[in-house]
């Protein structure tokens, strides 16, 4: 590995003091897309009492709307590393009464999870933080026969295509995590495992250059966490200046994010 490669790579203490870090606000920051969610129930429809695991939950965001759209037989592990993360999940789910759900610390790669116990498995925007091989292994050890795994995720084109790659300076370069659909195939061969159905969601988006600025940050993604100090500011105001160099209205910018959904059946 290169210099250039060590020095924009998050080791796994990082990735954990970064998620520590916006715990308490990461609802605020990110988007949440509820197509993907409509789109799962709709492949695992006829099912009764699903027991799913969300793998890299976070703060539940996700977990919470599954829990919206589905009934009381409904049952999801929300499962993170993040000690953090999880405090925040439980106390947002247990202060709406919602009590069809356990949090579980542990690995994505090491899933704490008995064998054939799930009807699904799901994890939303975090496939680029695990062991991909080990945790295609877990969840395969987990599901049972016939049981679903849907991998939700941005792909690196997309990245680079997104407002973030398009303007911020060295933001596609420096997230080196993300895959292409080739390189998951050839895990997912490799694990013995076949893609059932992929779906691409393009999702037309709003906002201020302020709320975009806010974002990054706050370290919205972690990707802005790969920056030193000084690269981070040179390149948010370079980014600034980008928006208003290419968008006339600085409280309507219009762009379009592109994510892939990849549906896996055991």
């Amino acid at each position: 590995m290169s210099s250039t490669q060590n020095e924009i790579t998050i080791n796994k203490q990082n990735v954990h003091k970064h998620f520590s870090a916006v715990a308490s606000k990461y609802r605020k920051l990110r988007t949440l897309d509820t197509e993907p969610i409509l789109h799962i129930k709709s492949q695992i429809n006829g099912k009764s009492k699903i027991n799913m695991a969300d793998i890299g939950c976070g703060d539940g965001r996700y977990s919470l709307e599954f829990l919206r759209y589905f009934d009381d037989s409904f049952f999801i592990h929300c499962v993170d590393f993040n000690e953090n993360m999880l405090e925040s999940l439980e106390g947002y789910l247990e202060k709406q009464n919602i009590t069809n759900f356990c949090t579980r610390q542990g690995d994505a790669n090491r899933l704490p999870l008995d064998n054939d116990s799930m009807d699904c498995i799901v994890t939303f925007n975090a496939i680029h933080h695990f062991d991909v091989p080990k945790f295609l292994s877990e969840s395969l050890r987990t599901l049972k026969d016939e049981g679903h795994l849907f991998i939700y995720t941005r792909l690196q084109n997309q990245n680079s295509k997104s407002i973030w790659g398009k303007y911020f300076p060295l933001f596609a370069e420096m997230e080196t995590r993300l895959y292409e659909l080739d390189e998951l195939k050839q895990h997912i061969q490799e694990a013995d495992m076949q893609i059932h159905s992929t779906k691409v969601f393009g999702y037309s988006r709003t906002s201020s250059l302020d709320r975009l600025a806010h974002q990054a940050q706050n370290n919205h993604y972690s990707t802005f966490a790969l920056y030193n100090k000084e690269a981070f500011l040179e390149s948010l105001r370079t980014f600034q200046q980008n928006i208003k160099d290419n968008f006339d209205d600085l409280e309507q910018i219009r762009w379009t994010d592109e994510n892939i959904l990849i549906e896996i059946r055991k």
